[in-house]
């Protein structure tokens, strides 16, 4: 709402404040007095807003001023003034009115310090409106917040805020209670931000987490591919619908390319966190490398007592040279390979792994145990069993030497490659198997303990086929074998299987023609009981009646064929009232006595018959009156 004598310049919100004081001409431009309004928080003030008087700044000039502070602008009102409404002068006072004039404001002993007193309460009303918008747009806010966050944890406050709002929003309220208000959505609003954003699918609440794709995790609209079924619980039936989404033409463009690779990982991980590795869609694998798995950890804070030695094992990231990364999924996941391995005494040398793969017993140390995650780092208990082992830690430690000898893990694991944080590398998709956590005394170049590079010929964690081939053909020829047995017992139980299956076909094909057979039977065999039944009744009925053979043998055709009596005891009074009719109407007349109407006895005859059979047409009627 603009001022009608002054021009706006709004530095800060003023709903942020507790209260406010004005100075007026406290600055100067160009010759041109400038107001300042201080807003006023904890006993700390600074400039809310600047007001510019407009008979003496154009809206031009006051715009210009205002931009060069970063204000937001707002131009005098166009309305004229008439002080003279609300100024009056009365016994050599001037007093100040209300603008209806039924209120005196106030006495003043010149003009121009009633003048002043008017322009401060319009101020006032101006600051009341002012924080009235301010609660208008903290209400918009909070309820956009409430459409993408989880609230539940408060509903009660939620619920409040909102009502009071409202209610302030719709009435005119004290600035005092609005200010008080204001403040308590303020609060509202930084605690509401503070809560999880989700997104709502079949009215469930949905994290970022519970998607494989959110490249705004500020902006629920954006995530894609739901890994959760239901809040908390990755299924394997929604697992199967996310790798549907990714096959061709599933997406439909709405995943970027660059985002695929990482989106099939996520999806990966949760099928194998399920224990699923054999069984994952296509659309979802990727080509992955058997590797080496080697990193080297300083003992620097590592806690020594007694013979036991916490120490950190491996840390989610990239490794020093970062050709590897390690994701904290996979970390969680397979940590536990790590349980139980036998430390040793330096990697085993190139000659060492052989000739003895199986490791020295004089080079074992200790064994890793109870082994965790702590946060983001896998942490275990080396259980140290030489006595000169430990003797060396304590020394190293304490001459603050720790920093100098390290823990490396000896490996196998898959990788795919991979994209992160701008760097290519090699992407830790699983552990395969822990071979060991070797103490050793320095890192290799980039941080990996110097080691020899897995002889694949040799090496049975990374030996290929057409070395097994050449190595070992008996092996070979053995396991071909026993795969070709498997086969051929999965596809004789597979046959008879398909064998049954045809049996149980064909047996429940003649079962259905028995049982169709035994439906039809029983039907007519209720049937010819009924017409018996019906039968029986009817001829019982009608030998009962007093009516000549002829009416008898009608009502016997009539009823022949049906499986119920009903109608039969109408049929029998329909019979008598005709007969009675007849003979009524076979009597010698014209002898003295009244006239004869044949009309009239048909018409009689008619409504009997009516009477008789109301649900006749009168169709039938004439049939039954005249048919016989």
């Amino acid at each position: 709402m603009p001022y009608p004598n002054e021009h706006s310049c709004r530095l800060a919100d003023p709903g942020q404040f507790d209260r406010f004081a004005r100075k007026n001409g406290e600055q100067e431009h160009e010759g041109k007095k400038i107001d300042v309004v201080y807003g006023v928080k904890d006993g700390k003030s600074e400039i809310q807003a600047l007001r510019y008087d407009k008979s003496t700044w154009t809206a031009d000039a006051a715009h210009s001023h205002c931009q060069s502070r970063d204000g937001s602008f707002e131009a005098a009102s166009e309305e004229k003034e008439s002080m003279t409404e609300v100024i009056k002068h009365e016994d050599d006072k001037w007093v100040l009115y209300s603008s209806d004039g039924s209120k005196k404001l106030g006495e003043f002993d010149s003009e121009e310090d009633a003048i002043k007193r008017e322009k401060q309460i319009q101020y006032f009303k101006h600051q009341e409106s002012d924080i009235k918008e301010s609660l208008r747009q903290r209400h918009s806010e909070i309820i956009q917040e409430l459409g993408k966050r989880n609230a539940s944890a408060d509903a009660g406050r939620i619920k409040k805020i909102m009502e009071l709002c409202q209610e302030l929003l719709s009435s005119e309220p004290t600035e005092e209670k609005t200010t008080e208000a204001l403040k308590e959505a303020d609060s509202t609003l930084v605690w509401l931000r503070e809560q999880p954003i989700v997104k709502t699918e079949d009215s469930i609440q949905f994290p970022a987490a519970a998607y494989a794709y959110t490249p705004d995790s500020q902006n629920p609209s954006t995530w894609r591919v739901r890994l959760q079924e239901t809040s908390g619980k990755v299924t394997t039936k929604q697992l199967e619908k996310c790798a549907n989404y990714l096959s061709p033409g599933g997406h439909k463009g709405e995943l970027p390319f660059i985002a695929l690779a990482e989106v099939k990982r996520r999806i990966r991980s949760e099928y194998r966190k399920l224990g699923i590795e054999e069984d994952m869609p296509r659309w979802v694998k990727e080509a992955e490398l058997r590797t080496l798995l080697t990193n080297y950890i300083p003992l620097t804070e590592a806690k020594l007592d007694k013979g036991l030695a916490m120490i950190t094992v491996i840390k989610a990231g990239f490794n020093e040279s970062k050709d590897r990364y390690y994701p904290l999924d996979t970390l969680c996941r397979d940590f536990s390979v790590f349980e139980g391995l036998k430390m040793y005494a330096d990697h085993p040398s190139e000659d060492d792994e052989r000739n003895r793969p199986e490791r020295s017993i004089r080079d074992w140390v200790a064994t890793l145990k109870n082994v965790h995650m702590d946060k983001d780092t896998v942490v275990g208990e080396a259980q140290i069993v030489e006595p000169w082992m430990q003797e060396k830690l304590a020394t190293l430690r304490d001459k603050g030497m720790l920093k100098d000898m390290g823990i490396s893990i000896n490996a196998v694991g898959a990788a795919t490659e991979a994209t992160i944080e701008g760097v290519k590398t090699n992407y830790i998709e699983r552990i395969a198997r822990g071979r060991s956590v070797d103490f050793v005394t320095e890192a290799g170049a980039g941080g990996l303990v110097e080691m020899y590079e897995a002889d694949r010929d040799i090496d049975i964690d990374f030996v290929s086929l057409n070395t097994l081939k050449e190595r070992r053909p008996e092996l070979v020829k053995e396991i071909e074998t026993s795969v070709r047995n498997s086969l051929m017992k999965e596809v004789k139980k597979h046959m008879e299987l398909e064998e049954e299956i045809k049996e149980l076909k064909e047996s429940n094909t003649t079962l259905a023609t028995e049982n169709e057979t035994l439906k039809t039977e029983k039907a007519n065999a209720e049937k010819a009981k009924l017409l018996a039944e019906t039968k029986a009744t009817v001829e019982a009925a009608i030998g009962k009646a007093e009516l000549p053979e002829a009416a008898k043998a009608r009502l016997l055709e009539m009823f022949k064929d049906t499986v119920s009596a009903e109608g039969l005891e109408a049929a029998i009074e329909a019979e008598k009232a005709y007969i009675a009719a007849i003979s009524e109407a076979g009597k010698v007349k014209g002898m003295g006595g009244k006239g004869e109407d044949p009309e009239a006895d048909k018409k009689a005859l008619k409504e009997s018959w009516k009477k008789l059979h109301p649900e006749y047409t009168e169709e039938q009627l004439e049939v039954a009156i005249s048919g016989r």
